[in-house]
């Protein structure tokens, strides 16, 4: 095989990585807690988290609820080894930045972070703020999202090259709901109004070698796109059962967009099924399946007949998204939580394959 044939058969490829792995859709806000139980929640329903797998499940009887600070950063391996070389490396880092010298700083981190970053690596920040009420017949809660992704592709292959991508969005949500109580069954129904601006190419670079690399390649682009939309959802609960559905993006979508899932709650315990797209037949079962669990520890700890209260409150989640393993726990320091976890972007239409490992960490109110 001559060159110029394995050069055209490494851009292919990088090409069809590139626009598989940039699909992640930012206009729907995955939290903390449904991210680590394999995105499993439109069945469940019950806390705040259903303003986004199914705003029928806000009528929750909590009363007033509000969350004016919530962040969370998600690396995928390469990307988390990066950031934490760089960290160790500050005062490297903080002398190429002060002379200036766009060269030098290429260099640097092509010698030091390239082989970190060797391959795919997705980065993800996401926020939200929400305030409302939620009754026992009737709920509506505003919110806010915002979110960015960066992902960079890094080949050594025959012509070493960098794809880098990044977009971000910001979305202002109303949510309504209305339930219908008969003894133990009840039936809730429920709609999300988005409206938003999309970002899709901050800025990009398009499997360019990595010597020909310079400062005036980052050069951003911040056009925005507006975006609005209606979500869809339903609830059905007979005692500690529930049964529920989504259909996202009303408005604009050609083939429906329909989750369906189903929990049961019991105390400090909830477990689900979820099975997403269910009308596109290119997706697999397995790859449409996703099942997770979440577990509220607020017993004091025992040993040696001493009770201990490390921890106010601690919440474990295990999860399975399109045939991977899920999880995280959130920890109640003194009125603040921290989130730690482990999820998967999935890319493919397949179970197992073509996914991203993420990692987040996070802090919120």
């Amino acid at each position: 095989m001559n060159m110029m044939k394995k050069i055209g058969i490494v851009i292919g490829i990088l090409i069809i990585a590139g626009g598989i792995s940039f699909a992640f859709d930012l206009s729907f806000y995955n939290s903390f807690k449904t991210f680590c139980m394999g995105e499993t929640f439109t069945g469940i329903a019950n806390d705040e988290n259903a303003l986004y797998y199914n705003p029928a499940g806000l009528t929750n009887n909590r009363g007033w609820v509000s969350d004016f600070l919530n962040l969370n950063v998600d690396l995928s391996k390469g990307s988390a080894v990066a950031v934490m070389n760089a960290l160790a490396h500050t005062n490297e880092i903080k002398t190429i930045l002060k002379n200036k010298d766009a060269k030098e700083l290429v260099s640097y981190f092509i010698s030091q972070y390239s082989k970190d970053l060797l391959g795919m690596n997705d980065t993800l920040i996401r926020s939200r703020v929400y305030l409302g009420y939620e009754g026992n017949n009737f709920a509506a809660m505003g919110s806010v999202l915002g979110q960015g992704y960066i992902q960079t592709l890094i080949s050594n292959d025959v012509v070493p090259s960098i794809s880098v991508s990044a977009k971000a969005g910001i979305y202002l949500q109303a949510s309504i709901a209305a339930a219908l109580n008969f003894s133990d069954l009840k039936v809730s129904v429920g709609g999300t109004y988005k409206y938003g601006y999309l970002m899709p190419h901050i800025y990009s670079i398009n499997k360019l070698p990595l010597l020909m690399i310079s400062s005036s390649t980052f050069d951003p682009n911040m056009e925005y796109e507006e975006d609005s939309n209606i979500d869809m959802g339903m609830k059905i609960s007979f005692g500690k059962i529930t049964f529920g559905a989504l259909w996202r993006d009303v408005w604009n979508s050609t083939l429906p967009d329909v989750r369906i899932g189903m929990g049961y709650t019991w105390k400090t315990f909830s477990v689900g099924m979820d099975f997403e797209k269910i009308f596109d037949t290119k997706y697999s079962f397995f790859r449409k399946l996703h099942a997770g669990l979440s577990y509220t520890l607020s017993e004091p700890l025992t040993l040696f007949s001493v009770n201990y209260y490390p921890l106010e409150l601690t919440n474990i989640y295990v999860g399975l998204s399109g045939g991977w393993i899920t999880g995280g726990i959130k920890l109640n320091l003194s009125g603040s939580n921290v989130y730690i976890g482990t999820y998967v972007l999935n890319y493919g239409y397949h179970a197992g394959y073509d996914y991203q490992r993420m990692y987040t960490i996070g802090f919120g109110t």
